[in-house]
């Protein structure tokens, strides 16, 4: 029964971790069509992005939107799409860099799940 339990609690607690620190960087798997929350890069940050990808599957890419003097960008940077069937990249990934002040926002495309790897750093 023990044994059952931490199992239990340990696969609840996997499945509810989607974010996740490396040094400076933060990770994080969004599921389809999700929204990560707004990202606020203050005037002496920057934001850079550095990975951002997504299952190849249907229709809609995700993508990152900036707002910054009042006015957005939607589709300032979309993501990539990789194959994990045969673990290729079909495009490539680039890195993406905002300078503050802005309002960063991530939305995941209509796939399975994308993967965003970011950090805000001193301009």
């Amino acid at each position: 029964m023990k044994t059952s339990l931490r199992l239990l609690v340990a696969v609840l607690l996997l499945n509810i971790t989607s974010f996740v620190r490396a040094g400076d960087f933060i990770s994080v798997v969004l599921q389809a069509n999700q929204q990560l929350a707004p990202i606020t890069v203050a005037g002496d940050q920057i934001l850079k992005i550095r990975n951002f990808t997504q299952d190849v599957g249907g229709f809609n890419r995700g993508f990152v939107s900036v707002t910054k003097n009042g006015l957005t960008i939607t589709n300032a940077f979309v993501a990539s799409i990789e194959d994990p069937a045969t673990a290729f990249l079909l495009d490539p990934v680039n890195s993406f860099v905002v300078a503050g002040p802005a309002t960063v926002t991530v939305t995941c495309g209509d796939t399975t799940s994308c993967f965003i790897s970011y950090r805000k750093g001193e301009n």
